[in-house]
């Protein structure tokens, strides 16, 4: 589909990701303000400050706050990494050193990879691999920090592959099935490297006129019904106050939201 060649520049592969869907690219300069490579993101220092832009988002809640910084650095980072892999089978150069976040606020908004090649023939557990190198370190200093537990981080960190699976599935008209697939033998592959994973997302269907659509369902809460004062049984009359991939939501009131956004696309 895209023709790669193992020359190909990092900046070129960069583009063509991020044509076949915006949040799939990345930058290969972290020029300005806001950029934190992730050698120096473990630290103390810098994890607590992020908690603490998170704190207000989060009412206060400190466990919230890991919940989402862990939902969202992993989205800034593995996102690219996963569409790079089941799109073209290949791996970017995910490295500490040169893997570098942009935060603007409470967001991670922007990836750069300032170094390294591209593995042209990357399988799950290269993919794994450089994923675990970067979040691995974070996640323990994030623990010692926050009332939020390692497994759950890591629940949290298998549930935020899916999404990308599923992007890429619908983005580059793969196989949803085959594409879930990989993607969950990345996650075997984690565990294997030591993620205490438990619980993993699911890949759903959701029939339409169109066909049949590719989505995701959590396997681990993101814990924001704590900040809007509800309870997970709340999900069963109020799914609308709930996240659209939230593990408590019903399967049924989930896929009619699903496939009314999908009739109203324009044709």
């Amino acid at each position: 589909m895209f023709a790669p060649t193992a020359t190909e520049p990092l900046d070129a592969a960069a583009r063509r990701l991020e044509r076949l869907h915006p949040s799939f690219g990345f930058v290969t300069a972290a020029e300005g303000d806001g950029w934190t490579p992730l050698a120096r993101a473990a630290a103390d220092p810098e994890v607590a400050g992020w908690l603490d832009r998170l704190d207000a988002e989060a009412g206060g809640h400190r466990n919230v706050a890991a919940s989402y910084l862990v939902l969202r650095l992993t989205g800034c980072v593995a996102t690219p990494l996963l569409a790079a892999y089941l799109v073209e089978g290949r791996s970017l150069p995910l490295d500490p050193s040169t893997t570098h976040v942009h935060v603007d606020g409470a967001r991670f908004d922007r990836l750069a990879l300032t170094g390294g090649s591209i593995d042209d023939d990357a399988g799950a557990a290269a993919v794994a691999q450089r994923l675990h190198a970067v979040l691995a370190p974070v996640i323990d200093t994030v623990a010692g920090l926050a009332p939020y537990g390692v497994r759950t981080m890591w629940n949290s960190v298998a549930d935020r592959l899916g999404g990308p699976a599923v992007l890429a599935a619908n983005a580059a008209g793969l196989d949803s099935d085959e594409t879930w697939r990989r993607a969950r033998a990345v996650v075997d592959e984690l565990v294997r490297l030591g993620a205490p994973v438990r619980r993993r997302p699911r890949l759903l269907h959701v029939p339409w006129s169109g066909g049949v659509a590719a989505g995701s369902v959590k396997g681990t809460c993101c814990l924001k019904y704590v900040v809007d004062e509800l309870r997970p049984r709340d999900a069963q009359h109020d799914p609308a106050s709930f996240c659209g991939g939230c593990p408590y939501v019903d399967d049924d009131a989930r896929i009619a939201k699903r496939r009314a956004a999908l009739e109203r696309r324009p044709s």
